[in-house]
């Protein structure tokens, strides 16, 4: 799972990047989804790469992290619903 959080979270950075510039150009519920979700799991990724590390005084940043991922997959959660 480490070798894989370590390789993931950076292509989900270049895509919230992505979303981000887009949103720029277009206004779009879509482009707010896709925000929201690739942010969370990048964050979930970095979290994990961080657990493995096991860095000192890492549980600190994993749990604002985690409240972080939190708020960001429920924002997406309520965009997606406010679509249909």
């Amino acid at each position: 799972m480490k070798i894989v959080a370590r390789r993931i979270w950076p292509l989900f950075a270049l895509l919230v990047l992505a979303a981000v510039v887009m949103r720029f150009f277009t206004e779009s519920i879509w482009l707010d989804i896709l925000f929201n979700f690739s942010v969370g799991i990048t964050l979930t990724f970095v979290a994990v790469d961080m657990l493995y590390e096991e860095r000192k005084n890492s549980r600190w940043q994993i749990v604002i992290i985690g409240f972080c991922v939190l708020l960001f997959l429920v924002e997406g959660i309520v965009n997606v619903i406010s679509v249909f």
